[in-house]
């Protein structure tokens, strides 16, 4: 070297802060100044001649130690944990994802297979990751992969994984399905699903994400004991699905009827139709989205209170984010069970002025109810509905509405800390002294006492 020797670069290097690894290969053996270059923190120094297989294994083993150091300071640098960066990555936020991108780039190997494969956990697994992670290392060891990454996205239920290994595309499928899958089944995660991408380059990662939502529809079609790829999906030929009005129709009649049993069976009736032919998942969850929507505009006229309490409960949603026909099935028949008892309870209001009426009561018993305005827009004499309203409900329009008014105000006074003034102005009594008049009639005891009481 021109000027300085190794050693004196060595020196200057250090100098500036700077602290590689540093390694000396020379042919000169002198104790003394091997002596100097261990003092100056020399990782290794070796002696001429050398093999190229012992150079190469030296090499192998150094980049190895780099790597491990590289890790360690970015963990400490960025301080993302190991298990968060795959995600911050995948959902591209900002710094953060740059951050764990850097740190886990520089610890692949760009030259062997990259992968993501996808656990759709469903929010029933959610509470019990710790027994799939503990499967996912037993596949780790198994396979001896040493290079892969983890996260959970609780934003979509995924347990999402990055494998960077020499194992071959139609191997790491194969493992997955006869080991992965076969354990999780084993202990007894029956829905979880699978999936799989096979990335070109570790850059991919960072536009990856619609690529698994869009994989991890296909179960609905492939079932949720196969290892679904991309290339799986385009052997299929794929059909538009058209919607089964007759199967709709089936469905309401039997509703109407309270009739449970044939209600199962059209969902039943309904599955199978999905499962004729190849279709779409993206077509399937709209085609089950608008038969699910015809049931709540039918419960909807039945009741208004219960169409919304299914609305809170998100039914809809449920449909839209399952991964599977039977779990499609379950919800379908989920609203069929709730919805017939509720027919069921409600089935002393067998004509439809009186449901509307007390539908009408429900939605609004705060404000200013009469049962000749609610008579007036169904254009019927309020006589006529009062008769017909005591005939079903056994008790007059106006008992209904007081005692309605009264559960309201339980709630209320129990669950809120509310003044007795404000809790009757709730629920439609402008007078607190005649509201507390009414409660007393209706409950036995005064707003005051009930809350002591309760």
């Amino acid at each position: 070297m021109p000027k300085i020797n190794g050693l004196q670069m060595i020196e200057k290097i250090k100098e500036i802060g700077e602290e590689p690894f540093f390694v000396i290969l020379s042919g000169y053996s002198d104790f003394k100044y091997a002596q100097n270059a261990i003092s100056l923190g020399v990782t290794e120094y070796l002696l001429k001649p050398i093999t190229y297989n012992d150079l190469l294994n030296f090499m192998v083993d150094m980049n190895n130690k780099f790597k491990l150091k590289k890790e360690k300071n970015g963990m400490l640098r960025k301080d993302i944990p190991k298990e968060e960066m795959l995600k911050e990555i995948i959902l591209n936020r900002g710094k953060a994802s740059k951050d764990a991108y850097n740190i886990i780039e520089n610890n692949i190997n760009q030259e062997e297979n990259m992968y993501l494969v996808n656990l759709c956990l469903r929010n029933t697994y959610a509470d019990k990751s710790k027994l799939i992670i503990k499967e996912i290392y037993n596949f780790m060891e198994h396979y001896n992969i040493k290079i892969f990454y983890y996260s959970i996205i609780k934003e979509y239920d995924y347990l999402t994984i990055f494998i960077n290994s020499k194992i071959n595309f139609s191997e790491i499928i194969k493992m997955l399905k006869y080991n992965l899958l076969f354990s999780l089944r084993k202990n007894g995660f029956i829905d979880v699903t699978v999936s799989v991408i096979s990335l070109n380059g570790f850059c991919e990662v960072e536009n990856s994400l619609n690529r698994l939502k869009n994989l991890s529809k296909w179960p609905i079609i492939l079932g949720n004991d196969e290892v679904v790829h991309e290339d799986l999906i385009a052997t299929l030929t794929v059909n538009h699905c058209n919607y089964p009005r007759e199967i709709e129709n089936e469905a309401l009649l039997a509703i109407k009827n309270n009739d449970y049993e044939k209600s199962v069976d059209v969902n039943k009736k309904f599955i199978a139709y999905l499962k004729t032919t190849t279709y779409n998942p993206v077509d399937i969850i709209e085609v089950c989205t608008n038969y699910v929507f015809s049931i709540l505009t039918f419960l909807k006229s039945c009741n208004n209170n219960f169409y919304n309490e299914f609305n809170n409960e998100g039914i809809l949603d449920h449909i839209r984010s399952s991964c599977t026909l039977e779990e499609i099935r379950e919800n379908l028949d989920f609203l069929i069970e709730k919805a017939c008892k509720q027919l069921e309870y409600d089935c002393t209001m067998n004509s439809l002025p009186v449901r509307k009426t007390v539908n009408y009561i429900k939605e609004y018993y705060s404000d200013k109810v009469s049962l000749e305005e609610i008579a007036s827009k169904m254009n019927i004499t309020h006589e006529y509905l009062s008769r017909l309203f005591t005939k079903e409900i056994g008790k007059s329009f106006s008992d209904y509405l007081k005692e309605y008014r009264i559960d309201k105000a339980k709630n209320l006074l129990v669950n809120d800390k509310l003044k007795i003034y404000e809790v009757a102005e709730m629920v439609g009594y402008g007078d607190p002294k005649y509201f507390c008049k009414v409660f007393k009639k209706v409950s036995g005891m005064s707003p005051k006492e009930y809350m002591k009481f309760y």
